[in-house]
């Protein structure tokens, strides 16, 4: 995939080592096993048992089967007429707020050729906007009639994933997860101004009819995770709409006091993490939504693709899933980023604060094997090879001839050698949920990733280096390494100062000149130091020595 086309996409793939070499380290509030905060007062915001925030707990989260039309699947003809090509420029190019008026048909529903507008055209999607063929969301006019029972319709065009299946497959299964929801989605052949835009995924728009269809509250409050790590919203964020939106982005009904004080509570060390899950989630639902993203490689899911439901009349969120195009082994796909060693297993969502605090208590790992090894019986090899066979024929049709065939991410895009890849990759993806168990056991035993930080100099010619604490999730010892070199490379020829062995996340030294250094910390478990070890969030820092 051309380099351009991936920029904002491994942007989006939370923290890369090279993001956080360029800034020098991370100084984050989340950090692993931080000091307990003071006990708040009875009647702050998000304390359990202040009495303004008491309610119910959560009951189980069920999905009404009657919302899935078979009919969904597709494809679908729709077509788009423009009808202002200066206004539909600006969508193209992404500019800010760019929406252009349209005359939107489909199978049984009007005219593209009818005048005048009956609903508008804009990008949808964060990283996708750069690429070639774009994903669009089409907004109906009120006074149009809904279309597969909205007035917003997304059409995804998924134009990272070779497969163009992932999301699909995802959702298919989640009809069939209990404590957990889906989506409607289908295939849809896009025309725009009767130009072919060949193969797109429609998506159901989570709104009011949305939580009617499924037969939730429509009053309920919906959130959709945009850059969201359950950090504390300050009041001064609070105030602030618009960066709210960039945090994130409300679909239902908005509700932040009742969002903040849920995040008051996770974020508060005096209250038991425990007591936090049951009054403020449900907790069925929670360990489904780890266990699903770990069975399905969906290693995106830390701060955005993903949603939170909360009836009225309760405190308690719900997790919904969001964009799964890149679950399912894509990081494995050709011509992907490589995916550093924190991001394997359950320490991809380490940084988070919910999940580290959640899985920092003991007993909770092993509520969470017990439903991964559940959700194998229905998230396994067999089923995806079953519901891809369904699909392929279908999606073949499109991705070899143009449009599609000339955008697929790999190296022989636009020739029919580019046909045997994506049949290759489609196969692989048929038996990703073994690879995903066997890598979750696998890694396990490994501490947890943790933050390097600017180093200090307590004293002249002593540099001290310092990291936050890992942590083993079945209460092994740790022990570091820290190599200090002179190459970025961390050459042998390089290496400047080493200890191995550490029982503490700190080393001080007196024996570098001055110069610049580049340095790295290792954490391995005591119990098997050779097998069982992790690097850092942050990869590696550099230091100048005076």
């Amino acid at each position: 995939m051309p380099a351009r086309r991936l920029r904002r996409l491994v942007i989006g793939l939370l923290l890369t080592p090279a993001l956080a070499v360029a800034c020098g380290g991370d100084n984050r509030t989340t950090q692993p096993l931080a000091p307990a905060a003071p006990a708040p007062n009875a009647t702050d915001p998000g304390h359990i048992g202040a009495g303004h925030v008491d309610s119910l707990p959560l009951p189980p989260l069920s999905d009404d089967a009657r919302a899935y039309d078979p009919g969904d699947l597709g494809p679908v003809d729709v077509s788009v007429s423009v009808l202002d090509e200066g206004a539909f420029k600006a969508v193209q190019a992404d500019r800010l707020d760019a929406r252009a008026p349209i005359t939107f048909a489909a199978s049984n529903y009007g005219d593209a050729g009818a005048r005048p507008a009956n609903g508008t055209i804009e990008l949808r999607g964060s990283t996708t906007r750069e690429a070639i063929l774009k994903s669009y969301q089409i907004k109906l006019a009120v006074d149009a009639a809904p279309w597969r029972g909205s007035r917003t319709i997304n059409l995804l065009k998924h134009p990272y994933d070779l497969t163009r299946v992932r999301n699909a497959l995802s959702f298919e299964y989640f009809r069939h997860i209990p404590d957990f929801s889906s989506m409607r989605t289908g295939f849809v052949h896009l025309f725009i101004d009767s130009i072919d835009q060949g193969l797109y995924e429609w998506i159901e728009e989570p709104d009011e009819h949305f939580f009617a269809r499924h037969g939730w509250n429509e009053r309920g409050t919906l959130y959709k995770a945009k850059s969201f790590t359950f950090d504390l919203i300050e009041d001064a964020t609070a105030l602030d709409e618009a960066t709210i939106e960039e945090i994130v982005t409300p679909k239902g009904r908005p509700d932040l006091a009742k969002l903040r004080r849920m995040l008051a509570a996770v974020n508060d060390r005096t209250q038991p993490i425990n007591d936090v899950i049951a009054h403020y989630f449900n907790r069925a639902n929670y360990v489904t939504w780890l266990a699903v993203n770990l069975l399905m490689s969906d290693y995106d899911s830390v701060n955005q693709n993903f949603m939170l439901y909360s009836p009225p009349g309760f405190e308690g969120w719900y997790f919904l899933p969001w964009d799964y195009d890149v679950a399912w082994g894509w990081s494995e796909q050709p011509g992907a980023p490589v995916r550093p060693r924190w991001r394997e297993g359950i320490a991809n969502w380490w940084r988070v604060i919910l999940h580290q605090r959640f899985l920092s208590e003991p007993g909770n790992l092993a509520e969470l094997d017990a439903r991964v090894a559940e959700l194998s019986n229905t998230i396994n090899d067999a089923t995806s090879a079953a519901t891809l066979a369904r699909f392929h024929d279908l999606v073949a049709s499109f991705i070899s001839v143009t449009p599609d065939l000339d955008s697929l991410p790999c190296d022989r895009s636009g020739t029919p050698e580019a046909i045997p890849r994506w049949e290759a990759e489609y196969r692989r993806i048929a038996g990703n949920a073994s690879r995903a168990r066997d890598e979750y056991a696998a890694s396990i035993n490994r501490p947890m990733p943790y933050w390097l930080s600017p180093p200090t100099f307590p004293s002249p010619g002593n540099v001290t280096f310092t990291w936050s604490p890992s942590f083993q999730l079945h209460g092994h010892a740790i022990i570091y390494d820290i190599e200090i070199n002179a190459s970025e490379t961390f050459h042998q020829a390089g290496v400047g100062a080493k200890a191995l062995d550490l029982g503490e996340p700190f080393f001080t030294t007196s024996a570098l000149p001055a110069g610049r250094y580049f340095w790295r910390v290792v954490a391995r478990s005591a119990s098997d130091p050779d097998n069982d070890w992790q690097w850092s969030f942050n990869d590696h820092l550099f230091v100048d020595v005076p």
